[in-house]
């Protein structure tokens, strides 16, 4: 139950906010602190401080313009901070993680009564690693022999840049965040300069005391209110949780973008297995293991183990090379091949079985010697090897041994056999680049997260808070509750948006002559857009394809080359910006956009005054993960088009109007160029489920 001292310590602060930030009050607002505060004051703790109770979890989906972040700070904070637990909140996209750090927090701690602290948290890939920059400079001056572990040696072009970065984080005028170096920092540049879990020494690291990834997490010690994303939120509960982030059941999560958590724990707990790069990875693995013990010795200990791996290792190679030639005739001249209900073929199956026997014991082989270069790198342990050998060989070998545990971890996904009833795995395969080259890609995934959401995340946290402007699909949670896992006694509110939307805009679903499937709709899109798009004011047209974008770019290109910017060929940061500029300047503009232009931009006012939607954005028909989901609810007797195709083309089209509106005094009109919307008997659902636009013929 909420105490009286902390409703009223909640409605004082939301007073103080009003007041300093000259805000107007909004009703939509004030519920949605109330519902918030209300279940996570009816939280109960155990004598461990830990949730004991069906309480403290609330689903808001709250209209464009309602202060959601304000609204969830001020509820959740006060409390968070008397129960002595971390509010983390957690965004799907970098644009809205920047606006709560850049603008909202600090607005909040600059006027409130209440002090707090916050930091930001990323996981370590984004950080410096001193070992690893020290390495790839050993390795540039030729005075380390393990090169040729690396699928990629550091470059002679990159030396400049590596010196340029050890100097300036000794002398502190960089943190080692890599979105905070001066330049831009190339994904193969940064490669060779952090480290994963497993090639973390953590304390027993000579560098521990100056580690700029652990010097952020002590930040985070001193912090009430973190700031994270959704997969480093999925990838700490993988770990158990608490591994990078605080223990989920001393957090109360806030999950802004809430609707697509489930899209990115399906991401998160995918495995891919490659069968040319597990090749490469093994050749690798055997010269490391010969290089490892020219210079280090077989300690006792392992002399078994050690001696047996290149023998496992040769085993794995060519079990490995009996599949590349059966799964190249499985998969032929298309490009992806998915098994029906997740089955692999019992001949394939049976070969990637046959790898877990030589696998297991190499696994084992890699972990201990990884404990041992671990223990050998404390002077308090009783060491098998040298310090010497401890630094140079324990990241590699963390590294070698972490791409073993993938490499199990895919296989047994892809040979297992699901129990009758039990939800199917998607497996299928692809091809991809590789190198030069191409390599066929095994696949695996749940179709399903929930029970793996309810496990880790809902039924162990203190608190949580899930909200978005659109987490109803056809105006109803049950999709989001399938996907997502979350129960059934959570508090499910929506809150309408403080906008006028019949005052403020007007939707228009279009009657082309043609519908979307139709080869003559390309044509049609295009004529209508030629009548119809004013090229002097500011203009968003969305496409569910690429392809159809720059089908639409080439026809218009010479006629509107001063006017029109495309997604794809301009980073999406310039386009805005140089969209802005022209706006700013009395001049027209017309964004050509995907799916990223339809969600998480910002353009107010003057910005966009017409909002084009090319057809309703059905998910890609193709798509492995979704094919596999429909299978299986059609083999139950079920309407997979009704229950998971139409509930996510909704919220999308919903995401795409939102770009309209966005304060209280916007105008404008949206165009929908898709006739199924008044042909076809889903298109009512989907028109009834947009935000009260002014209808017009």
């Amino acid at each position: 139950m909420l105490g009286k001292e902390t409703k009223e310590r909640i409605q004082a602060l939301y007073r103080e906010c009003i007041t300093a930030l000259d805000l107007r009050p909004r009703y939509g607002q004030r519920v949605m602190i109330a519902e918030i505060a209300k279940s996570l004051g009816s939280i109960h703790e155990d004598e461990k401080g830990a949730r004991d109770n069906d309480a403290g979890i609330v689903v808001v989906e709250a209209g464009t313009g309602t202060g959601k972040t304000l609204a969830y700070l001020l509820a959740a904070l006060p409390i968070a901070i008397e129960r002595e637990k971390k509010l983390l909140i957690s965004t799907a996209t970098v644009a809205l993680q920047e606006q709560i750090l850049d603008k909202d927090l600090p607005a909040l701690k600059k006027h409130l009564s209440m002090p707090f602290n916050f930091a930001l948290a990323k996981g370590r890939g984004r950080y410096l690693c001193i070992v690893k920059l020290d390495k790839a400079l050993q390795h540039l001056s030729g005075m380390l022999a393990t090169i040729d572990l690396f699928e990629q040696t550091p470059e002679e072009k990159d030396k400049d840049l590596y010196e340029s970065m050890l100097a300036s984080y000794g002398r502190g005028d960089w943190d080692g965040d890599r979105d905070r170096w001066k330049d831009e920092i190339e994904n193969g540049q940064w490669s060779h300069l952090t480290a994963t879990h497993r090639e973390c020494s953590n304390r027993r690291c000579p560098h521990f005391q100056n580690c700029a990834f652990y010097k952020a997490r002590n930040a985070m010690d001193e912090a009430d209110v973190i700031v994270a994303n959704h997969d480093l939120v999925l990838s700490d509960l993988s770990l158990g949780g608490g591994a990078v982030l605080p223990a989920p059941d001393r957090t109360i999560y806030v999950f802004d973008e809430g609707h697509h958590l489930a899209d990115k724990a399906l991401n998160h707990f995918r495995l891919d297995m490659g069968i040319r790069s597990q090749r490469q990875w093994l050749k690798q693995l055997e010269k490391a293991l010969e290089q490892f013990i020219a210079a280090a010795g077989i300690p006792h200990s392992m002399m078994h183990s050690l001696r047996e791996a290149p023998a496992q290792i040769q085993e794995l190679s060519q079990n490995i090379s009996l599949i590349w030639p059966l799964v190249m005739d499985m998969i032929g001249d298309q490009d992806r091949l998915r098994f029906e209900f997740g089955r692999t073929p019992e001949t394939l199956r049976g070969l990637l079985t046959n790898l877990k026997g030589p696998l297991q014991p190499l696994l084992l082989c890699l972990d201990k010697l990884n404990d041992a270069l671990q223990k050998s790198l404390d002077p308090k342990e009783e060491s098998e090897f040298g310090r010497d050998i401890a630094e140079s060989w324990q990241a590699p070998m963390g590294m070698m041994f972490a791409r073993a545990e993938q490499m199990s971890e895919a296989l047994s996904w892809l040979s297992a056999e699901e129990a009758e009833g039990q939800l199917p795995i998607a497996r299928w395969l692809s091809k991809t680049p590789f190198g030069e080259d191409w390599d066929i890609v095994m696949s695996a995934s749940p179709i399903a997260v929930a029970d793996q959401l309810r496990k880790n995340l809902w039924y162990r946290c203190y608190g949580a808070v899930v909200t978005s402007a659109t987490l109803t699909a056809l105006n109803s949670f049950n999709n989001l509750r399938w996907e997502s896992g979350l129960p059934d006694w959570a508090n499910y509110q929506r809150v309408a948006s403080p906008f006028n939307y019949p005052e403020l805009g007007e939707i228009q679903a279009v009657q082309l002559k043609s519908d979307p499937k139709s080869e003559q709709f390309q044509d049609d899109v295009q004529d209508w857009l030629k009548e119809n798009i004013n090229l002097e004011v500011g203009t968003l047209v969305l496409f569910s394809s690429r392809l159809q974008l720059e089908a639409t770019r080439d026809y218009f290109l010479r006629d509107w080359y001063d006017q029109l910017l495309c997604q794809g060929f301009l980073p999406k940061a310039e386009i805005v910006r140089r969209h802005k500029a022209k706006i700013d300047d009395g001049k027209g503009s017309v964004i050509f956009g995907l799916a990223s232009f339809a969600e998480g931009i910002d353009l107010p006012g003057d910005y966009v005054t017409h909002v084009v939607i090319a057809k309703i954005p059905f998910a890609v028909p193709n798509d492995p993960i979704q094919a596999a989901t429909s299978e299986w609810l059609e083999s139950n007797g079920r309407n997979p088009f009704m229950e998971l195709t139409l509930p996510a083309a909704s919220i999308r089209l919903i995401q795409a109007c939102g770009r309209l509106i966005r304060k209280e005094d916007d105008r404008g009109r949206i165009s929908i160029l898709d006739k199924r919307l008044l042909s076809h008997r889903y298109g009512k659902l989907l028109l009834d489920s947009l935000p009260p636009f002014k209808r017009i013929p």
